[in-house]
């Protein structure tokens, strides 16, 4: 990743302008990005139509494009929020950009939301290409649409919140990818977007319902493909909990510098 050129007067409103098209910039040239937040969900998304083709549901078997439509647009989110988001700051930070970014006005909250523009537009193409292949299959109700706006509006925040706490603090950029390569497998294994909960056992079970990515699953289940489930409301009150107090801790916790004093 090459270095961000700091905004010349980072308090000025033109900083935020220039932050957001230097963030658009990184996260298409860095290859690891680009695979991540851009590829790899199409190659999971033409996988599951491949085992469509050969699998095809008949009566309430198993569909894997019904099932692989929800458990790709999660994964391309959750992949946005920690490979092309958390991963690039972590290594910003790594190569001493933050730290000539710390010494101009600029300030922490704003360098944070710019970030946010060009990340808020991939996940709407990824969201639209997904939600027009579930209205094709017709797992999608038009009438569903505006609840599914809400359900990725507060699954997007609560992931970016999330990706942007563990961008906090953290400094070497490979050590996160290996730790969120091998989290984020898991949080969706036991979501339920990849495997049927109830193949899991009790103690797993219990310990999965309660994780905010489930609940993030579960309307999306409900909403992408009409897929009985759990309370809306109560994932939505869950997602929105989950946002505000990660958010928190990302504003709170974010350093310059390995070793800044607050």
């Amino acid at each position: 990743m090459t270095a961000v050129t700091p905004p010349a007067a980072g308090g000025r409103p033109g900083a935020f302008a220039e932050l957001t098209r230097a963030s658009a910039r990184e996260l298409v040239r860095d290859p690891k990005s680009f695979f991540f937040v851009l590829v790899f969900p199409l190659l999971f998304m033409a996988m599951f139509l491949f085992m469509g083709t050969l699998n095809p549901s008949e009566g309430g078997g198993f569909d894997p494009v019904r099932s692989g439509i929800p458990a790709v647009l999660m994964m391309a989110f959750m992949s946005l929020a920690f490979f092309g988001t958390a991963t690039p700051l972590i290594m910003m930070r790594q190569q001493g950009t933050l730290r000539m970014l710390g010494t101009t006005p600029l300030r922490r909250t704003t360098f944070i939301l710019a970030q946010a523009p060009v990340r808020l537009v991939i996940a709407l193409a990824q969201l639209a290409v997904l939600s027009a292949a579930a209205l094709a299959t017709g797992f999608l109700q038009p009438s569903a649409i505006g609840r599914l706006l809400v359900t990725c509006a507060l699954g997007l925040v609560m992931l970016f919140a999330a990706g942007y706490l563990v961008a906090a603090r953290m400094r070497n950029a490979e050590l996160a990818n290996g730790v969120l390569a091998l989290a984020m497998p898991v949080l969706l294994m036991l979501s339920g977007v990849f495997l049927p909960m109830e193949i899991l056992p009790e103690a797993v079970r219990t310990v999965a319902g309660h994780l905010p990515t489930t609940y993030f699953a579960d309307a999306l289940r409900q909403d992408l493909t009409g897929v009985a489930g759990g309370s809306v409301v109560t994932s939505w009150l869950v997602m929105a909990g989950v946002a505000l107090v990660a958010a928190a801790g990302a504003v709170s916790l974010f350093s310059w510098t390995d070793g800044e004093k607050r």
